[in-house]
């Protein structure tokens, strides 16, 4: 546990950074967890998977703009989401851009449909830095406060572990006394029986 907890805190914000580039969500919420547990510093790691977000959607932004037509040949999945998004794209492009980072698959599919669209870049850019900030931010809270209601959760456990025990031994000692009883009740109903 010990080597883990070195190897995050000395490479945690790079991976932080990649893991925004690919997706995000569950790593942001993950560092949230690591933030709370003193393992990385809160301030850095939001700047970092801000700008691991903003680079990733710059990414997909940019294949969708150049290499659309290749990639969606062969990830018929992503084509067929790419598709359905494009008829949303002229009408709601700055939502796009603001919500790929808060909705599963958004983050790679948005930002390739704008770039299918030829959606404005400088646009496309201030509206994905700010959704990315504001999804980077709310999933770091979410990973902190969730450490630290699993935190409370595990003292209260502790706390009441002891009585659990004890209510635990009386169930097992009450089901066997039950049991034996029950046996001793069918002994007697057979030898009533033979007789």
């Amino acid at each position: 546990m010990e080597q883990l907890t070195t190897l995050l805190s000395e490479y945690g914000l790079w991976i932080v950074f990649f893991g925004m580039i690919i997706e995000g969500t569950a790593v942001i919420i993950l560092s949230g967890v690591l933030c709370h547990l003193g393992i990385l510093p809160c301030e850095e790691t939001l700047i970092v998977a801000i700008l691991g977000a903003i680079v990733g959607d710059q990414m997909w932004f940019y294949i969708g703009k150049n290499y659309a037509h290749k990639v969606l040949l062969k990830f018929p999945l992503l084509k067929e989401k790419v598709d359905t998004l494009k008829d949303r794209a002229n009408t709601k492009a700055k939502w796009l851009a603001m919500t790929s980072r808060f909705i599963y698959g958004g983050a790679i599919a948005f930002p390739l449909v704008l770039g299918v669209e030829r959606y404005s870049h400088k646009k496309f850019t201030i509206f994905d830095a700010f959704g990315a900030s504001l999804a980077s931010a709310t999933g770091l809270i979410i990973g902190y406060l969730l450490s630290s209601s699993l935190e409370n959760a595990t003292t209260q456990i502790n706390k009441i572990e002891h009585f659990m025990l004890l209510f635990l031994i009386i169930l097992i000692v009450l089901a066997i006394y039950s049991y034996s009883k029950k046996l001793k009740e069918k002994k007697i109903k057979n030898i009533d029986d033979r007789q």
